[in-house]
């Protein structure tokens, strides 16, 4: 999302409870009065909205989803090569490509699924799908500020490789779509041995290790192994609320920068990331 001029457009019916998300990440982007980003909302996409997009570097098209992983997917697409779509349903693919065929080149494309749970004719959202949204929102306002930053001068995350250690392949998609839309190289290891093997091969600038793994304390051992192997990069313990364990670790003994509670909140890695890994 290179360029200063961002729509994010958000879409779907908030009278059917979880389908207003898109709408909702829309105001509530809104009400963050982010620089150069204007929000639009509505209950389907159509292909009036070609001729919105024709003014920007850049568009969101925010959306609820029923099978995106929790708490939301995020990832880029671009104009369909074909133009189809029927009059209740214009898809953003299908979108872009009228703007392209009609307005000059689109701008940079992007989806954001959120996840939703129940779509009844109701208003309102779900308790689970208000908190997927609370994420959601973090995740846009970062990435924007973010890139923002970057057109400033400041430096680019793009030479750093994250290490993420988790058993929870859900766990480790979601801390990958946070740090791959902010620029960095991502390393993923499902237990801690695979983990110690990755690491010595793809020298990672950072490692963030799950707490729990094969074992109670698998992600403490796999930190020990790491400090005697002499590895000089920072690492982050991954943690849920109820682990105990996490009250008798000794982040000093273990050469932790610190935990991060589970669910991450995006806006707070990224922001210990940059700063802990700033200047390298």
């Amino acid at each position: 999302m290179s360029g200063s001029r961002v729509l994010i457009l958000g879409y779907g019916n908030p009278g059917r409870e979880d389908d207003g998300l898109g709408p909702a990440l829309a105001e509530r982007c809104g009400a963050l009065g982010l620089p150069g980003v204007t929000v639009d909302s509505d209950y389907q996409l159509n292909i009036e909205h070609a001729a919105d997009l024709s003014g920007y570097d850049a568009v969101i098209f925010a959306d609820a989803s029923v099978d995106a992983r929790e708490p939301f997917s995020f990832g880029p697409t671009k104009a369909a090569e074909t133009i189809a779509f029927t009059t209740h349903s214009v898809s953003p693919e299908a979108v872009l490509a009228i703007c392209q065929d009609s307005f000059g080149p689109p701008p940079e494309a992007w989806v954001l699924a959120i996840r939703g749970y129940s779509f009844e004719f109701a208003e309102g959202l779900t308790d689970k799908a208000r908190e997927n949204l609370d994420r959601a929102v973090a995740f846009v306002k970062s990435k924007i500020t973010s890139r923002k930053e970057q057109q400033m001068g400041s430096c680019s995350a793009s030479k750093k490789t994250i290490l993420i250690i988790d058993d929870d392949p859900d766990i480790r998609a979601a801390v990958r779509i946070i740090l791959e839309a902010e620029g960095y190289s991502v390393g993923e290891a499902a237990g801690g041995e695979e983990g110690l093997k990755v690491a010595e091969k793809i020298k990672p600038d950072a490692i963030i290790i799950d707490l729990m793994m094969e074992e109670v304390d698998t992600g403490a051992q796999v930190a020990r192994k790491l400090k005697d192997e002499e590895f000089a990069g920072p690492i982050w313990m991954l943690s849920a609320a109820g682990d105990t364990v996490q009250y008798n670790l000794d982040q000093r003994e273990l050469g932790l920068a610190g935990i991060f509670q589970k669910p991450v909140d995006p806006a707070r890695l990224v922001k210990t990331l940059k700063s802990k890994l700033a200047g390298g």
